[in-house]
């Protein structure tokens, strides 16, 4: 071997040795991206699963709020069916007092017309008030009693 072989060969293992190193920072750089894009992976696949989580959740709360709004929703028909219910029973209870009080005011109505009608003959009333109450009779309070209808009737 001659000179220049020795050192083509000598450069030729700078060469390779600098090539070498090189390819040894080049693995490292690309385990680095594997471990980073494995990282990257784990991070995207969690974000994911938290999101599908966060999704199932939204959907059991709208579950929740619609079953909830339908039962409230319920309860109110029922409350407004109830109160419904009440006000035509309070309707049909003072529609049977309004009757009560008519039938009421028309036997009243009768009962002083018959009244009046019977007080005003004088034998009636005098039956009434001296025989069944026992009192005197208002009209002769009102002359001064029976001693001024005596001294009317002698004059």
């Amino acid at each position: 071997m001659n000179e220049t072989q020795c050192a083509a060969e000598e450069d030729l293992r700078v060469i390779v040795d600098s090539h070498a190193r090189r390819l040894d920072g080049l693995e490292d750089d690309v385990d680095t991206l594997k471990s980073g894009q494995s990282a990257m992976m784990e991070r995207l696949i969690s974000i994911e699963a938290q999101g599908q989580e966060r999704e199932r959740n939204r959907a059991v709360e709208a579950a929740d709020t619609r079953n909830t709004l339908t039962a409230l929703t319920q309860q109110l028909a029922e409350h407004t069916g109830a109160q419904k219910r009440q006000n035509e029973l309070a309707e049909d209870s003072l529609r049977r007092w309004r009757k009560l009080a008519v039938v009421i005011g028309l036997l009243c109505t009768v009962s002083a017309a018959a009244g009046s009608t019977l007080l005003s003959d004088q034998e009636v009333a005098s039956t009434i008030w001296v025989h069944w109450l026992h009192l005197r009779e208002p009209w002769d309070m009102t002359q001064g009693g029976p001693d001024n209808a005596a001294n009317l009737s002698a004059h």
